[in-house]
């Protein structure tokens, strides 16, 4: 083998695995939106939204939270968080609680209704992905799961990176 041939062989590598990881981001997207898809179909009667989904589970996960908290949590603007709440609120599944630490931004959180709607959502879910995990090996779970929290942990240092003015992230 010749010297070249094995510094191109090297170099080669990274470019494969950034290669595996760029199509590993764009399964996930497709993923994301094949679940959020299954939320709203089988929580279509119940009148909840797959956003609304993710709002109910993180104020069940955390307890009262302040809008801006969840919008940073969830990576998406504090306007989109505005509107999925208010939806929340009129279907009458969270309610405002006084915020000492903030006048302006009330603390939420899950009223009985929205507790019985999100134990609800849960098991809906619980039963959707228990016959799907049937046909996946557990193994191909634990490396999948494990994988997922390793890219999770690598992007996070970029998320907490401040924006540069102007910009639409």
């Amino acid at each position: 083998m010749k010297v070249h041939d094995s510094v191109s062989a090297t170099s080669a590598r990274p470019l494969a695995q950034a290669n595996q990881a760029i199509q590993t981001m764009q399964t996930i997207r497709r993923l994301f939106h094949a679940l959020a898809g299954a939320a709203e179909r089988s929580h279509a009667e119940l009148g909840i939204t797959a956003s609304m989904c993710a709002v109910l589970e993180t104020l069940h996960a955390r307890g009262p939270c302040r809008v801006p908290q969840i919008a940073r949590e969830k990576g998406v603007s504090r306007q989109h968080i505005q509107i999925v709440v208010n939806a929340l609120l009129a279907a009458d599944l969270v309610e405002c609680l006084d915020n000492p630490d903030h006048l302006r931004s009330p603390l939420l959180r899950l009223n009985v209704a929205g507790t019985r709607a999100y134990e609800a959502i849960r098991r809906r879910e619980t039963r959707l992905l228990s016959d799907l995990a049937k046909r996946i090996p557990a193994a191909d779970l634990d490396v999948t799961l494990n994988t997922l929290n390793a890219m999770e942990r690598g992007l996070n240092p970029l998320r907490a990176k401040p924006a540069r003015a102007g910009s639409r992230v």
